[in-house]
Formats: structure tokens, sequence, C-alpha cells
């Protein structure tokens, strides 16, 4: 990482990479998510059955290619004559499923790149290992559980962490991740936009808040979560339309990432 370059304090994080803009977890979804300004860019991973990490959601192709199959009984060579932008338009036809360094390499050093870790905590130490040889340790965040967050500090104790350990609620979850030695959070969308004092108690506690906000929201509604949610403190909102978001957060004073290298 260059000398000076620092992270954004808040903003917009395109989740799966934008999947409005772009096949989910693709590397065009990563470069539109860029060149947008998104602030963080977030995306799924799991292991293929050769232990190549990739970059995808769900545990089968299904869905987002035009394949069967899980990914774990798939080797990196099976997945990679997947088409996994057809689904989404005829201008991504061809689109392949991408390893985590490939994802690495199509982002810049000056924004987030939160990393979920799909595929048990078994992957941890891979993923983190991958990072360090990218030089991307100072800016990714792993989004895991407590056995995943144990084997990542394995490797490098250091390396950031979002719990995802969900718990009754949000104050004992907050604990829970400052017993963990996390840095984020993320909030659901299904218990709303968090409180004042949910909100404190993070930021009194060091920590960052990722939103995961309503999915397939009509644009009207998605707005007006957004709104609400940078009204409320929330540092980052993790949306699949990133533009629409950047719009809502303009009106917060917070600007696009604006591309320098």
């Amino acid at each position: 990482m260059s000398v000076g370059i620092s992270l954004p304090d808040c903003g917009v994080a395109a989740h799966r990479g934008g999947a409005a803009h772009a096949p989910e977890n693709t590397c065009s979804s990563l470069r539109e998510a860029v060149r947008l300004g998104a602030h963080q860019v977030e995306f799924d991973l799991r292991r293929s059955a050769d232990a190549a990490v990739v970059v995808i959601h769900d545990p089968r192709v299904d869905r987002t290619s035009d394949g069967r199959g899980a990914v774990s009984n798939l080797t990196l060579e099976q997945l990679r004559k997947l088409d996994a932008g057809a689904y989404f338009g005829a201008n991504f036809v061809g689109e392949r499923i991408p390893t985590l360094e490939e994802a690495l390499d199509e982002l810049p050093f000056d924004i987030w790149i939160n990393l979920q870790i799909k595929s048990g905590e078994d992957i941890a130490t891979q993923v983190v290992e991958t990072v360090i040889r990218r030089g991307r340790l100072q800016q990714c965040v792993l989004a895991c559980g407590n056995a995943a967050g144990r084997e990542a500090r394995r490797v490098a104790p250091e390396v950031m962490l979002c719990n995802l350990v969900r718990q009754r609620s949000r104050l004992d979850y907050i604990a829970h991740a400052v017993e963990s030695g996390s840095q984020f959070v993320q909030f659901h969308h299904l218990r709303g936009v968090p409180s004042e004092r949910e909100v404190k108690r993070a930021h009194d506690a060091g920590l960052r808040i990722n939103f995961f906000c309503t999915p397939d929201a009509e644009a009207a509604a998605q707005g007006e979560e957004v709104d609400a949610l940078f009204t409320a403190g929330v540092d980052f909102v993790l949306v699949d339309d990133v533009s629409r978001a950047l719009a809502v957060a303009s009106r917060h004073g917070i600007s696009a990432v604006q591309r320098r290298f």
C-alpha cells in the first residue's frame, strides 16, 4: 500500500460487488463499483474441490451460472468453464467466476474490502495468506464467525474482523463483537434502523457499523432506508444499487470516491 492512502470513514458498500449493475460477485461488478465510487466492496468466498478460493455467494453454482452442482464438488478448472454473466444480460456473456486473487487485483488501495467467509473456518487461513501476498491486509475486513476469526488471527493477529455471530439483541451483539476483538459489526435490515443508543454503544466501543439494507426494495423505499441509516449514524450501507445509494449519501455530505490511481 502506498504511503499516505487513507480509507473512507463512511459511505456506500457494494453488496456482492453491486449486484444491481452487473452479475454479482464478478470482476465486472467490482469494476463497476469502483467506477461509480463505492467506499467499500463486499463479496463472498467459497472453496472449490481442489482448494481454490473463489468468489461466489451460494453453495451451488446453479443460480448465477449456466452450470449445476456444489462449488465444493467442482474444481477450479470446471468452475472457470461456467458462464457467470449470461443470466444477467447479453453484455455479460462469458463472465467467469473469479478467484480471490483476481478479485483483489481489480480493486484500488483506498477503499475497504469486505470478504465474507462462506465455507467455514477452514478457509480463513488461506484467505488471509492470499490477502497478505497481495499486499491488501490493511484494507481487508473478514466478515465471519468466531472460529474463522480465530483461525485468521493465527496467521495475522492484526487482521480486521466483522463479527457475524448474531445475539438476542444488538447490544448483546456489540458486546460479543468487542469480546472477539472485532473492528466491525453488521446490522441487519430485519431489525430495522438502529437506535441512537445502539449506534452510540458501537461507536463508543470503537466499532464501525455495516448495515445490510433491504434487498430488492423499490427505489423510493431504498432511498428512504439509506437516508434514515446515515441520519442514524451508520457508517456503511451494504446495497446492490450503488448508484442510487451514492445519490442519497451525497445529501449527507458523503462524496463518491474519486479514482486517482
